[in-house]
């Protein structure tokens, strides 16, 4: 559902869905400045973090935002020095190395395996009409589709 948020650039008040906290007007900026980058650094394969955002005016966090969301990637032999963020290893883009993600996965995997286990011995088999998606804010009457 959405709700009112202010854009994380310009302060104005939007309807946020998901994602980024960019207004309309915003995002489509950012996508601007994405695509800059994005020409840039393929014409120029290795420049660095600092020569990018000097050439083509995006600031350096949102580089590394870039990188973050794996929308861009640090070559092998970059200086730039991407880490995992759970473990410290190098990576080329994202936020975690291969091994961190493998383990991160399978741990909420297990955390759900034991909430529904949990669930199970204390309110026991959901009924069919029970289960699966379903409305918090109300009890549905009988009659309402």
């Amino acid at each position: 559902m959405p709700e009112i948020k202010n854009c994380s650039r310009c302060n104005k008040i939007f309807m946020y869905v998901s994602g980024l906290r960019l207004c309309d007007s915003c995002k489509k900026l950012d996508d601007e400045d994405f695509e800059r980058v994005r020409q840039f650094v393929r014409d120029f394969p290795g420049a660095t973090v600092p020569e990018v955002s000097k050439e083509t005016g995006v600031p350096s966090q949102m580089i590394y935002r870039y990188l973050k969301e794996g929308k861009l990637e640090v070559s092998e032999s970059s200086p730039i020095a991407l880490l995992c963020e759970n473990c410290g290893k190098r990576i080329k883009s994202g936020r975690f190395c291969v091994d961190c993600s493998k383990r991160l996965a399978n741990e909420m995997i297990t955390a759900g395996k034991s909430l529904r286990e949990d669930y199970r011995k204390n309110y026991g088999k959901p009924k069919k009409e029970e289960a699966g998606l379903r409305y918090l804010h109300g009890e549905r009457k009988k009659g309402e589709d």
